[in-house]
């Protein structure tokens, strides 16, 4: 019996958790400002809120110290962290699949998604203008078929959205606030739907690339046989 009191309890305290409504709010162009709410408690992330200062230690133990931690990261050996090669085909191919995955994830939200406020500016720029130019047409297509999808399923009292071209930019700028609130439940159906066909999508591109790459080294070695012969 005592058994069954503790699974209700914890059965409980579990829904007690997935009904909290959490939030964050992002502004930048300027400087960068991130806030998370958890229920009634807010916590501004960045920038960090200074600390009061520690009084000052000696001069030797920093050097001391300095010295420790200057030997210690010598006799590690750090490892290479390898970063995603994502070219702008590769962002293009994943539209299509973020934007359907966003709207199976925002359908299963329901209402209960609330995006207040929503300012957004974009200026596309790029050293091609050929670039530019694609890059706007596939924001605009991207916002276009989205926005509708959000303002049905979810609460925007207010969205504006301005996305506009630069051609003598060298890269996009982007400036604006975005305030999104939602259920612990909601978010992690949302995360969920997200996250399975965004992997099978990286999964995909990563196969495609290593073939290309197989094929590219295959033809430069025929290339070079050739040129021996």
């Amino acid at each position: 019996m005592v058994v069954l009191y503790i699974l209700g309890a914890l059965l409980l305290l579990i829904i007690c958790i997935m009904l909290i409504r959490v939030g964050v709010y992002v502004s930048f162009g300027g400087e960068l400002c991130v806030r998370i709410k958890l229920g009634p408690v807010t916590k501004q992330i960045i920038p960090k809120a200074e600390k009061p200062k520690k009084p000052e230690k000696p001069k030797k133990e920093k050097k001391k110290k300095k010295e420790k931690k200057e030997k210690e990261k010598q006799e590690e050996s750090p490892k290479e962290k390898k970063k995603p090669n994502l070219t702008f085909e590769d962002i293009r191919s994943a539209i299509p699949v973020v934007v359907n995955a966003l709207k199976k994830a925002i359908g299963r939200a329901g209402r209960r998604l609330r995006i207040d406020p929503m300012r957004l500016t974009v200026v596309f720029g790029n050293d091609d203008p050929a670039k530019t130019a694609e890059m706007f047409g596939w924001g605009c297509s991207a916002m276009w078929t989205l926005m509708p999808r959000l303002e049905q399923h979810a609460r925007m009292p207010d969205p504006r959205i301005h996305l506009d071209v630069d051609y003598n930019a060298r890269q996009t700028r982007a400036e604006g606030e975005i305030a999104v609130s939602l259920l612990i439940w909601d978010g992690v159906v949302i995360v969920m739907t997200l996250a399975i066909p965004v992997f099978k999508w990286f999964l995909a591109t990563r196969r495609e690339k290593k073939a290309a790459r197989k094929a590219a080294m295959k033809s430069n070695y025929a290339e070079d046989q050739n040129k021996g012969e």
